[in-house]
């Protein structure tokens, strides 16, 4: 047989050995077989054909070896081994939520309610009867916090804690409720007993000043 016929046999049978490796994983075998039979080839092409020969070998490997590989890598999701070992990609509907739904969620943007479990971060929190999923964005939230929707991700709405207030009615109860503190007696000064009970104390005081030192000297 013609050299030329097994150098093309050799580069025809390490092209398909390659793409049976893609879809028959051996572990490396069938794709050290494809190499050796491909640089079989390429030698035999250089030795028994000549230069030309061989440079038009080794052209034909450096083209054809990344053409065959993305064809097969392309074509193997499509057989039944790809189907099982690469999932389909996700549908859309599949991973983004429901346009209505989350339009429902931003409508409770600015509203309050009460934590309906633990959010570490994530629980649910019961907004007017209504359960629905939570994140906590002020960290971890004990069951029956006041909360504050501000936000949305994904599924879930974003919380807050918040102090609860009382509204006027419960403070006028509270205080009903609770007794008056008793009021301390105010004691007041010795000044200020001198002066309620008039001038007698500073009429001594005044009797006693000297007036005689404030008297301008002689010229």
């Amino acid at each position: 047989m013609n050299t030329l016929v097994w150098v093309v046999v050799l580069l025809l049978l390490g092209l398909a050995v390659m793409v049976l490796e893609v879809f028959v994983p051996s572990g490396g075998i069938l794709g050290f077989v494809s190499v050796l039979a491909l640089i079989s080839a390429v030698a035999t092409a250089f030795l028994e054909q000549g230069t030309t020969a061989g440079m038009a070998a080794l052209a034909v490997v450096v083209l054809a070896v990344p053409t065959v590989l993305s064809a097969a890598f392309r074509w193997f999701p499509e057989t039944p081994l790809g189907r099982r070992v690469l999932p389909p990609a996700p549908e859309a509907a599949d991973v983004l939520p429901d346009p209505a739904r989350r339009r429902h969620l931003r409508e409770l943007i600015g509203r309050t309610g009460l934590t309906g479990s633990e959010l570490l971060p994530f629980g649910s929190v019961a907004i007017d009867g209504e359960i629905v999923e939570a994140m906590s964005e002020s960290g971890p939230l004990e069951a029956g916090v006041a909360i504050e929707v501000v936000g949305v991700q994904g599924t879930a709405i974003v919380v807050r804690g918040v102090e609860r207030r009382e509204t006027a009615a419960a403070v006028v109860r509270r205080q009903a409720r609770e007794p008056s503190p008793p009021v301390a007696p105010v004691e007041s000064s010795p000044a200020e007993n001198q002066a309620a009970g008039g001038g007698s104390a500073l009429s001594p005081t005044l009797e006693n000043f000297e007036f005689d030192g404030l008297e301008p000297p002689a010229a």
